[in-house]
Order: structure tokens, then sequence, then C-alpha cells
């Protein structure tokens, strides 16, 4: 377990230490499906334990802002900082379980797929075991025409992934055409505004303001399962037609599903 010291960094994780943590975790395996993607990820034997304290320092960037937690410790040490953190983690098993599914989520999207997830949306709930509306995603990259492309990303996260979720998902990636909602992208500028990012909210409101005219999107229906998911998920990308956008099926396996979320939420 890290020290509390050890758990309130400073500094945001970059997507290189990102990618690092999840490589040496999990094994990676792709197989296309018509022009879709299923991709299943898996625990690795024996790897838990070294990245354990790497994944908490991941999580607790989505909870608390990194200049936050500084001005925290410099107000009242690591003890008294990391009772504060504590304060922002869900409590309930659902609630930590699909907070976990959102961050790995984020993380996978960012550390392999070239998107930036600009927002952190976690930091922004109502209450620690209450869900944050809209799209569970909403990832950004640079276009080949000049624009950028836009992922959306739905995550689910079960001990038995069933194909009755994965259809949940898959409806919530369908709506709005299949384009970010609307309610999502402006709560999204809103948060890049208020941190005076006012370039990259300038092009997302350009991008809404033109009903994603011309813009790549790319869908992302992630699940965080105990039993393996590759059938489900395989099941659905058959089923998904050619002309629809570009769909990744992500899975992570891992089979003590419950016990590990209890293990990463109980080392803060």
């Amino acid at each position: 377990m890290s020290t509390q010291t050890e758990l309130i960094g400073e500094h945001l994780p970059s997507k290189s230490h990102s990618r690092e943590v999840l490589d040496s975790w999990l094994t990676s395996e792709k197989v296309e499906v018509n022009r879709h993607v299923l991709w299943l990820l898996c625990e690795k034997e024996n790897a838990r334990g070294g990245v354990a304290a790497k994944l908490r320092d991941l999580m607790q960037d989505h909870y608390v802002a990194p200049e936050a937690t500084a001005q925290r410790l410099a107000n009242w040490g690591a003890p008294e900082t990391a009772k504060l953190l504590r304060e922002h983690l869900p409590t309930k098993k659902a609630s930590r379980s699909g907070d976990i599914g959102e961050i790995l989520a984020t993380e996978i999207a960012e550390a392999y797929m070239g998107y930036g997830v600009p927002v952190r949306r976690l930091r922004w709930k109502d209450g620690r075991d209450t869900a944050v509306r809209g799209d569970d995603i909403i990832g950004i990259a640079p276009g080949s025409i000049g624009k950028p492309s836009f992922l959306k990303g739905e995550s689910k996260s079960r001990e038995q992934l069933s194909p009755s979720v994965v259809r949940e998902a898959a409806t919530a990636l369908d709506r709005d055409d299949g384009k970010p909602s609307r309610h999502s992208v402006v709560f999204l500028c809103n948060r890049l505004r208020e941190q005076q990012k006012h370039d990259e909210a300038a092009q997302l409101e350009h991008a809404l303001l033109h009903s994603f005219d011309g813009h790549s999107v790319e869908h992302l229906l992630f699940a965080l399962s105990g039993n393996n998911p590759r059938r489900i998920l395989h099941s659905h990308l058959t089923q998904c037609t050619q002309n629809q956008c570009c769909r990744y099926a992500v899975g992570v396996h891992i089979e003590d599903l419950g016990k590990f979320i209890e293990e990463l939420f109980g080392g803060f």
C-alpha cells in the first residue's frame, strides 16, 4: 500500500505514464469485426500488486485536480489532504464499480487510442455516490482535414456482463444520431472556459454549433467485467452495420472484479 504522501501526488499523470501502467498490468488482443474493433484486455498473472499504487495515482486525478491537491498539501499537509481526498471517493459498491469503469475507459482512450479527454467528469459529481449525467467520455483528437475528431464513449462495469447491459450502452452511443450529446459538450466547454482553455472550448463550440458536420466521430463501448466479455462483445459488433461509425468494443476482464475494486478503494 502507498503511504499518504505517495497517494497525494502533485502532478497530473502523463499519457506515457498511464500506458506504462496499463502495459505492465494487462494483456491486449485486437480483432477486426467488419469495420469495427473488438479489443480484449486481461489482467496478467501476479501483476496487480505491482501496479495497485500506480492505479490509485491515476484514480486520484479523476476525483481531484492536481492544483487543488497541491494547495491542500500546502495548507494542511499530507495526512489531512488524504482525509479530504477520501471525502470525494464513493462508498457504495455500485458507485465504485461505475467510477472504476469510467476511469479505465478514459485512461485507455488516452493511452492507446490517440484521444485526449480534456475534462475529468468525476470531479463534478453532485455527491460521492451520484452518477454524472451525459456521455461518459468525450475524447478529442486532431482531424485529418483540419477539424477535430471525436470519441463518444459509454462505460459499463459488471461482475457478470450480460447482452442486455451491452445493448444499454449501445443505445446510449446511438442516441443523438451517434454524436456527442449537446448537453455533454456544453458541460465540457464550460469546464474548459473555467480553466481558461478558451481555444479548446471554441473548437468544441464550433463543432456543436454546426452539428458536428464534417467531423469524424468514433464510438467506444467499454465493459469492465468479472466474466469473459469476448462472446458478448463479438456478438454485438457482428450486429453493427458497416454504415455505422467505427465502434471499439473494449472489454477488460478481471476475474475477481469485486475484490479488485474493494482493494483499490481500500488503499486510500
